[in-house]
């Protein structure tokens, strides 16, 4: 249901864009003008995101050039992680948590850039890698007794991603940007076991879903 919701949402934006352009008798092209003006930006932002009833949060960079103000190239990495939790499957007391980390291609068409609140439609394409680890890794602060990554990884696999998305931009400055968003996130598969039983930790559609974000991002619009 969520992600008819923001295909609907994404193809109203699209619509009421193109019928708001003005009117104009010669044909433009995304690649064919030769007066195409050029600009980039660097944005860094911040995730959240609810599955099987615990939070996850997350956050990333992207970078990218702008053609004609309305079409951006670019490139996004990103990490993500699940508040820790008791694994009562495991017989142990330490806290367990998912993680993972992706980076890849950002397409973004941009409408009305010119607008003080206009709509971005962020496309991310690319992969990565997903895991299921202890918590006592990651935040051991005795460096030199630390546990091996092998002890601490009940599964990791690679992932691949496709997020389609809608922004809200606000022009505050003339380089500066902030927004709020929403994505669906897709892994193209996802299964995750335990070491022992191998019975499964997360199957394919376990952790797709609705991913919301705030970002800001300094650029030449």
């Amino acid at each position: 249901m969520k992600i008819k919701l923001l295909l609907t949402a994404m193809f109203t934006a699209v619509s009421v864009s193109l019928f708001a352009q003005d009117d104009n008798s010669q044909m433009r092209t995304l690649f064919g003008n030769n007066d195409a003006s050029w600009g980039g930006e660097f944005s860094f932002y911040g995730t959240g995101a609810s599955f099987n009833d615990r939070f996850f949060g997350g956050g990333g960079f992207e970078c990218g050039v702008i053609r004609n103000h309305t079409l951006e190239f670019g490139l996004f990495l990103e990490g993500f992680g699940s508040e820790p939790f008791t694994d009562y499957k495991i017989t142990s007391d330490d806290k367990y948590f998912f993680g993972g980390g992706f980076g890849g291609a950002l397409i973004k068409p941009i409408f009305m850039p010119n607008s003080p609140v206009h709509i971005a439609v962020p496309i991310r394409i690319g992969g990565g890698a997903v895991g299921y680890y202890s918590s006592e890794y990651f935040w051991d602060d005795d460096y030199d007794h630390h546990h091996h990554y092998n002890d601490d990884e009940e599964d990791e696999t690679g992932v691949f991603l496709f997020q389609p998305g809608i922004n809200v931009e606000f022009n505050m400055l003339k380089h500066f940007r902030m927004y709020i968003g929403a994505s669906y996130r897709m892994f193209g598969s996802l299964n995750l076991d335990y070491r022992h039983s191998n019975e499964e930790i997360v199957g394919t559609q376990d952790l797709n879903g609705m991913i919301y974000s705030v970002g800001f991002s300094f650029g030449i619009y």
